[in-house]
């Protein structure tokens, strides 16, 4: 049986690699690069020998696919979430604040959460309610806010300053990766409705308790190959034979040529653009959305003697850095040293070009603003800058974003870039890969029962 070729092993592929998989059908995945994960994998840092993630990634109880995921490639394990949902703000003027969700039935559980918390002042809390998280306005307005920024919205909503910065604002930069006067305002609420409009653990923080390539990558890989697929890396994809209204040959830059079932491609937008026929009427939104500006993401992370910070996690309000993480409580491996943070800075394009040493100082200052002066003897320091973490999501660019068919028969597109319905997120990257081996598993078994007829 010719094996199904899935072109590109970050989260996207591996999610349709084991999907397709899974069914104890031939799998043939081929990566361009060395390593697997795409912008979601680990490296060992040589000074302390600990793992550390290209860039530090946080992921929600309402995550259900992501946590199917990884409970069938059996990593399930090394994921601790949240009993209760509890995100753990710190404000300039009120100190550290906590918005907690109790057990009740949607939309309760908001309603109770937010009337009580200390976050901001009462009639910001009304205000947040009234302005749609709760109420059947925020999804009345759905053809409007297709046209709408983040910003144009909370402006229509009669939100304060302080519950645009005090809330609104951390939620949308965390969720969008983007500036609230530039990310979709429609696709911001397809997020909200998922995380806070649905059970009470939806919102649930979920913490990985080892690097991304140990979380998602190995056992996936092992998961394939378990069942006879085939991982290549270092294996560039040069061209996509089409007859016909099907793919009937995948070429590669050291000259094999693949006879495939069904073509998955799991690539960035650019690389996506490049290998489709220009003939699809697919190509110019493509061409169009791979052209579309990026958003960067930095993460540094800082070492020190011992544990500086008491909590597991902070969003910050009104500072550079936007959360801190205490990794060491995390990953919970031993080195030698005894506490270690990450800084997440998201929507980074003002700060991408700073040196190490500057956006280091910048995190380190903010540390000590939030927990006193031995936050400030740092041992060791790494920066990592995800330069194209994601595309920016901009109510134009939204959509323009592909469904996952081509029109060419056996050729699926898969990436957090595709229509997910949600923003560049980890769901977004498996719920494509998923939805795409069960296109390309179909069109398999439509070509075997044609056989059969024969």
């Amino acid at each position: 049986m010719k094996p199904y070729v899935i072109v590109g092993g970050g989260l996207s592929g591996l999610a349709a690699a084991v999907g397709i998989s899974s069914r104890n059908l031939p799998v043939l995945l081929l990566e361009r690069k060395r390593i697997l994960g795409g912008r979601a994998f680990s490296l060992r840092e040589p000074v302390t020998g600990e793992d550390i993630d290209n860039g530090q990634h946080l992921l929600i109880g309402g995550y259900r696919r992501t946590l199917r995921f990884l409970e069938t490639i059996g990593s399930g394990h090394l994921l601790s979430i949240q009993r209760r949902p509890e995100i753990l703000f710190h404000h300039p003027v009120r100190g550290f604040k906590a918005l907690r969700l109790p057990p009740l039935p949607s939309p309760l559980h908001v309603v109770v959460g937010l009337l009580s918390c200390g976050l901001f002042e009462p009639i910001d809390r009304w205000r947040i309610l009234r302005a749609g998280i709760v109420a059947p306005a925020l999804r009345r307005t759905k053809g409007t806010l297709a046209r709408m920024t983040v910003s144009d919205w909370l402006d229509a909503a009669g939100q304060s300053d302080e519950a645009r910065r005090s809330f609104w604002e951390p939620l949308a930069v965390a969720m969008m990766n983007e500036a609230v006067d530039v990310a979709s305002a429609e696709t911001f609420r397809r997020a909200v409705e998922e995380v806070f409009l649905g059970h009470w653990r939806n919102a649930s923080l979920a913490f990985p308790r080892a690097g991304l390539s140990d979380l998602f990558v190995h056992p996936a890989v092992d998961f394939v190959q378990s069942r006879g697929g085939d991982v290549r890396c270092n294996a560039e994809v040069t061209e996509l034979v089409d007859e016909e209204g099907m793919i009937t040959s995948v070429r590669t830059k050291e000259g094999a040529r693949i006879e495939p079932e069904a073509v998955i491609l799991a690539v960035p937008s650019q690389k996506a653009a490049a290998l489709l026929p220009a003939s699809l009427s697919t190509y110019g939104d493509l061409q169009e959305l791979s052209a579309s500006p990026v958003s960067p993401i930095i993460t540094i992370y800082l070492w020190y003697e011992r544990d500086v910070m008491p909590h597991d996690h902070v969003g910050v309000i009104g500072r550079t850095v936007q959360w801190f993480f205490n990794r060491g409580r995390m990953v919970g491996r031993h080195s030698r040293y005894g506490g270690h943070v990450s800084a997440v800075i998201s929507a980074a394009r003002d700060l991408v070009n700073f040196g190490d040493e500057e956006l280091t100082r910048l995190a380190v200052e903010d540390l000590v603003a939030l927990y006193g002066p031995e936050a400030g003897g740092v041992l060791h320091r790494v920066v990592l800058k995800e330069k194209r973490a994601t595309f920016s999501l901009t109510p134009g660019v939204d959509g323009k974003r592909p469904q996952p068919v081509t029109g060419i028969g056996n050729l699926f597109l898969a990436g957090d870039w595709t229509a997910t319905g949600y923003p560049a997120t980890v769901e977004g990257a498996i719920a494509s890969g998923e939805r795409c081996a069960d296109l390309a598993v179909g069109v398999g078994e439509k070509e075997s029962s044609s056989e059969d007829q024969r």
